[in-house]
């Protein structure tokens, strides 16, 4: 059984709290087991989306995840996110793992450890102003008690939600009411097959396409972006960093097609590294910062 609650992110000195996109999602050890080896990182849904996000926005990202006591934050500190919906537990911190094989498969399975059932209490009330906020993979019954949780508020943020192969197999009605309810979603042809089907329901997505990029599907038009070729080393993680990047963009004021066009080039060189931590990514994201940086900057001085 875990411990009471014995630690809590605080406030920024000034107690004030400006946020524009909040990421509620598991954070812990990812594992990646390969015909060719085995890596260990910080990863999990919600550090992923954050830390991705964070790299192009900084503090205007809030996190909403539980964590062992022997998590290591500094990283993500250190690229400003708002951690006052973090809640370090006594226990231990959740370890997903992911087995890919040749044919381009994969198997998960997790031990979500402090974060096995979600904390409504600890979700700070100040992030309810939030402009966006994203559900990373996790359980269904969790996305969907977070959905309740924020309808219930009158929350106002474009709530945006992730699915994930192994719970559209295991637990697809589940899914498809957490599809039916967010008012976004980031699936794959797969996961979208498997919920719906040849229906007619069709809720507003991003269709996640590896290596043949991601498109937009909304009120009947879809916008495509392409991904540039490259090497795969580790396809793990680059949905979630597609999810960082867009929303960010998005809670920056970028229209969607300029927030998918950055999020695809992102993903891409994410699965250029093991993780989501990597030098391919790093650089790619400071990329885009800057380049999103120079261009608000000429709208501002045309203005």
């Amino acid at each position: 059984m875990q411990d009471a609650e014995v630690h809590t992110e605080p406030q920024d000195p000034q107690g004030r709290i400006s946020v524009g996109l909040i990421v509620i999602g598991h954070v812990g050890v990812s594992v990646v087991r390969t015909r060719t080896g085995r890596w260990e990182s910080p990863g999990g849904s919600g550090y992923a989306v954050a830390a991705s996000a964070a790299a192009l926005i900084g503090s205007r990202v809030g996190l909403v995840a539980q964590v062992g006591l022997d998590f290591d934050l500094a990283p993500l500190r250190r690229l400003n996110v708002n951690l006052e919906g973090v809640t370090r537990l006594r226990g231990a911190t959740a370890r997903l793992c992911i087995d890919q094989f040749d044919d381009g498969s994969r198997t998960f399975s997790a031990d979500l450890g402090v974060a096995a059932a979600a904390q409504m209490d600890a979700f700070p009330s100040s992030y309810l102003n939030a402009s966006y906020i994203h559900l990373g993979t996790a359980p269904p019954k969790q996305q969907l008690e977070w959905l309740r949780f924020l309808r219930d508020r009158l929350c106002s943020a474009q709530i945006s939600a992730d699915m994930f192969e192994h719970y559209v197999a295991t637990d697809p009605v589940t899914c498809r009411e957490v599809c039916n309810h967010a008012d976004l979603v980031f699936l794959n042809q797969q996961e979208y097959d498997g919920l719906y089907g040849s229906a007619e329901t069709k809720p507003p997505r991003i269709l996640k396409g590896g290596s043949e990029g991601a498109s937009l599907l909304a009120d009947g038009l879809v916008h495509h972006v392409a991904a540039q070729q490259t090497r795969v080393v580790d396809p793990t993680g680059g949905g979630e960093i597609l999810a960082g990047v867009f929303l960010a963009l998005r809670a920056d004021g970028r229209s969607e097609c300029d927030a998918l066009e950055y999020a695809v080039r992102a993903a891409t060189s994410c699965v250029e590294d093991h993780g989501v931590t990597g030098p391919q990514l790093a650089a790619e994201l400071e990329a885009i910062r800057r380049k999103v940086g120079d261009e608000s900057a000429s709208q501002r001085f045309a203005e």
